[in-house]
């Protein structure tokens, strides 16, 4: 998994406070089954949109 394939990662997950660069958590710190929290992605687009860039 590359950071082109989910470049949310580029930022901290507002739901799990995962760090930038590394994949969202359970509550107990496992790996969840999806990339990221839904919450992270919004988070990215949000700020992707605002700055004018898409990655």
């Amino acid at each position: 998994m590359s950071a082109a394939d989910h470049p949310e990662h580029a930022i901290r997950c507002p739901w799990c406070h995962a760090p930038a660069g590394q994949r969202c958590t359970t509550p107990t710190g496992r790996p969840i089954a999806i990339p990221s929290h839904d919450a992270r992605i919004t988070a990215w687009t949000t700020q992707a949109t605002k700055t004018g860039g898409t990655r």
